[in-house]
C-alpha cells in the first residue's frame, strides 16, 4: 500500500449532534478537504455541511483501505459513545496507517441525589429488571428497540428517527428527535402515562432533557452502562476537539 499524501484530508465519522457542529466548522474553511461518514441507519439522512458517504467500511481492514484509497490524513471519530465497535475500528485503522486520530468522548451524565437511576451491563439484564405492568419510555436507539421481547409483561413507547425492522407490534413508535426542554419531555411522559425510562448514558446536552423530566416526575431510569473510553487522544466536546486541530493550517 502507498502512504497517504502530505496534503491534509479529514474523514469525520459522524452520527451525533457534536459531529454536525464539527462538520459545520470544517465546511467553512476554504480549501480544506473533508468528508463525513454515517453508518446508514436512517434511510433519508439529514443534509450535512460536508460531502457525505453512507454505510460501513467492512471492518478494520476496510477502513484501512479506505484511508489509503482516499488519501485520508486525519480521522475524527465523533460517533456515539455506544458505537464501541466503530471507535475500536477507528483506533486500530489509525494505528495501522499511522494517521492522526481525534476522538470525541463526551463525559457520561452523573446522577444527582434526587435521581433514581439504575445501571445495567447489557440489554437482557436491563429488560429483565422492568417490572410487570410498567409503561416504559424507550429512548435508546435501534439496538434498544431490537432488544425488546416479543411478548413482554410491560408496554413500550419508543422514540427514534427510524423504525427498525421486526419491531414488535405492541410498541408505540414516536418518530422524532429528543425533546429540547424538560417541560416538553414532562408533557410527553404524562401524556403517555410513563412509569419508567430506558436509555443509554450518552452524555452531552442534546438528549439530557428526558433525565431532567424524569427527575421532576420521580421516574426510575434504567440505563445501559457506558462502554470503556477509547485510548487518547479524546476530547469532551466539539470545541475542545476543534481546538486540538489548531496546528492544522486553516482549521
Amino acid at each position: 500500500m502507498a502512504s497517504p499524501p502530505n496534503d491534509q484530508k479529514i474523514l469525520l465519522l459522524g452520527g451525533t449532534a457534536d459531529a454536525r457542529i464539527i462538520a459545520d466548522h470544517l465546511a467553512k474553511i476554504p480549501h480544506l478537504i473533508a468528508e463525513m461518514s454515517l453508518a446508514g441507519v436512517l434511510s433519508k439522512p439529514p443534509k450535512m455541511a460536508l460531502p457525505l458517504r453512507i454505510g460501513g467500511f467492512g471492518g478494520i481492514d476496510g477502513l484501512v483501505q479506505y484511508i489509503y484509497d482516499h488519501g485520508i490524513t486525519i480521522l475524527i471519530d465523533a460517533t456515539h459513545p455506544y458505537a464501541a465497535q466503530m471507535s475500536h475500528h477507528a483506533v486500530m485503522a489509525c494505528e495501522k496507517t499511522g494517521i492522526r486520530r481525534l476522538t470525541l468522548w463526551r463525559p457520561p451524565w452523573q446522577a444527582e441525589p434526587e435521581d433514581n437511576w439504575h445501571g445495567f451491563a447489557d440489554w437482557p439484564e436491563l429488560i429483565n429488571a422492568v417490572p410487570s405492568g410498567a409503561r416504559v419510555f424507550m429512548a435508546a436507539g435501534q439496538d434498544g428497540m431490537k432488544a425488546l421481547p416479543q411478548s413482554p409483561e410491560f408496554s413500550v413507547v419508543a422514540r427514534a428517527l427510524a423504525k427498525p425492522e421486526d419491531l414488535p407490534d405492541y410498541v408505540e413508535m414516536i418518530k422524532d428527535l429528543p425533546g429540547k426542554t424538560p417541560e416538553a419531555e414532562v408533557e410527553i411522559f404524562q401524556q403517555h402515562q410513563i412509569s419508567h425510562i430506558i436509555c443509554k448514558n450518552s452524555g452531552g446536552t442534546s438528549s439530557q432533557a428526558k433525565l431532567l423530566a424524569a427527575r421532576t416526575l420521580r421516574l426510575p431510569v434504567l440505563m445501559i452502562n457506558r462502554p470503556s473510553a477509547p485510548p487518547p487522544p479524546i476530547y469532551p466536546d466539539a470545541a475542545s476537539l476543534l481546538d486540538a486541530l489548531s496546528d492544522v493550517k486553516g482549521v
